[in-house]
């Protein structure tokens, strides 16, 4: 019996939205303010997560990009970089 090897199919726009996510990532330092784009669930806890966090670092896991933030009371999370925006200076 011959042996089937089936690729998956990127899609272009999930190719650039990585692309794009993984630039604004680059330019993130430790301590830099960053938003939630929508309302999210702690994994952990199950509360609400604040709007506003704190980048800690980046990571690579299973060959996706996480994001720790630092929500302060609420505590640290891993998001995906599609899920946070780095909020501007305000200096």
């Amino acid at each position: 019996m011959p042996i089937i090897k089936l690729r998956r199919k990127q899609k272009g726009v999930n190719v650039q939205a990585n692309q794009a996510a993984s630039t604004e990532v680059g330019r993130m330092k430790l301590g830099d303010t960053l938003k939630t784009i929508k309302p999210i669930r702690s994994q952990k806890t199950g509360v609400m997560l604040p709007r506003e966090g704190t980048f800690v670092r980046a990571v690579e896991n299973m060959g996706r990009l996480l994001i720790l933030v630092n929500f302060g009371a609420a505590g640290e999370e891993y998001l995906f970089p599609d899920e946070v925006t780095l909020e501007a200076n305000k200096a």
